[in-house]
């Protein structure tokens, strides 16, 4: 497979796992990580279904990346990472309900030029 591919891949899984994260993380409210409560929050944490595919998602994406880093320059892979904001912006969109205006998408065009040009 195309080192373009993976590096596609591996931002997609890991904007995803964000977006499920968040949702898990609306479903679980305020989590308290005081040394006395770090057991119980973490028994909670993996309780909830979303937060274990995102943790998976997340996971996946690590050993792509892990993978991309064996193939190309750092300097080529790394841009490509920020093509996860634009993932998250429009998922963000779609599955919570988050709104999309001029500021977003001119922020998304100028992170699509940077990585164009980073990449020429």
């Amino acid at each position: 497979m195309k080192t373009i591919w993976l590096i596609l891949i591996s931002v997609v899984l890991g904007s995803l796992g964000q977006v499920i994260l968040k949702l898990g993380s609306n479903k679980l409210g305020t989590i308290p990580l005081e040394l006395t409560t770090v057991a119980s929050s973490m028994l909670r944490l993996l309780k909830t279904p979303e937060i274990i595919i995102g943790l998976i998602l997340f996971g996946s994406s690590f050993l792509l990346w892990i993978k991309v880093l064996t193939r190309s320059e750092l300097s080529y892979a790394y841009p490509m990472v920020s093509i996860g904001y634009i993932n998250v912006v429009i998922l963000s969109y779609f599955f919570l309900n988050e709104s999309f205006n001029w500021n977003k998408l001119i922020g998304i065009a100028i992170i699509v030029a940077g990585v164009w040009i980073i990449n020429k």
